[in-house]
């Protein structure tokens, strides 16, 4: 049984884009809600037109019926208001992931024999992964590339090995590259080639350069940047571009 508690996960700020992040599909709501459950995850319900909040966790998934039920609170004046809400909007985090979705009015069930609530599966649901955690691996077969000039330096276009919101992971093509960054310089107007998502062109600042091993005892040099500044259009290009990665990631996988 669920508390009703004073403090919980905040919503998404409404000045946020969210549309990069949403989930549509019920297969992936399913997906996202199944491991909600299996990580037994407090999540914050809020309701009274976010005046009142509630803890809760989600106790069973059911894709193929496309509905969801969740814990019952230990305040009964709570559990009726919840079942008058039109709107219930439940909140969490989930290794370093921020997942948001709305329901309208549950209904009563059970569960093994215990009274829990039941609801259909959200239209849509938020997972929203902040900059600082999320990197993903970029296509080996047709690599992205990041064309820049070191000071004093010819250009250089390069491989791109990893991408986030907030910078980049870039394989030098020889170990004699290394001597041309240095930690904390800034490389201006670097034009980054998404393939087929587009391009455009950032301030990168260096961040960090080291080896890694690759196989055969080979080592390679790896080059990570941060975006010194991106405008509102590049950085809804790269939320999109993420998105897109992840799911194939996903369709992978499994």
């Amino acid at each position: 049984m669920s508390e009703e508690i004073a403090v919980g996960p905040s919503p998404i700020h409404s000045e946020l884009d969210i549309a990069p992040y949403l989930l549509k599909t019920p297969m992936e709501i399913a997906y996202v809600l199944r491991m909600l459950e299996q990580n037994n995850t407090n999540i914050a319900v809020y309701f009274n037109a976010g005046k009142d909040m509630m803890l809760t966790r989600i106790l069973s998934v059911d894709g193929k019926a496309k509905q969801f039920v969740f814990d019952i609170g230990g305040h009964e004046p709570s559990n009726r208001e919840i079942l008058n809400a039109p709107k219930l909007l439940f909140v969490t985090d989930l290794d370093g992931v921020k997942i948001q979705f709305s329901i309208s009015t549950p209904t009563r069930s059970q569960l093994e024999g215990k009274p829990a609530f039941l609801s259909a599966l959200p239209a849509d649901l938020v997972k929203l992964q902040r900059r600082e955690f999320y990197r993903l691996t970029t296509p080996i077969t047709t690599p992205y590339t990041i064309t820049l000039q070191p000071a004093n330096q010819a250009s250089l276009t390069l491989d791109v090995h990893d991408i986030s919101l907030g910078g980049l992971g870039i394989w030098l093509k020889h170990d004699e590259q290394q001597k041309l960054f240095e930690l904390g310089s800034l490389i201006h107007k670097a034009t980054l080639d998404l393939g087929p998502a587009g391009r455009f062109q950032a301030d990168l600042e260096i961040r960090n350069l080291h080896p890694v091993s690759l196989k055969q005892g080979i080592s390679r040099f790896m080059l990570g940047v941060k975006f010194a500044e991106l405008s509102r259009a590049s950085e809804s290009m790269l939320q999109k571009l993420i998105v897109q990665l992840e799911r194939e990631k996903k369709a992978l996988t499994g």
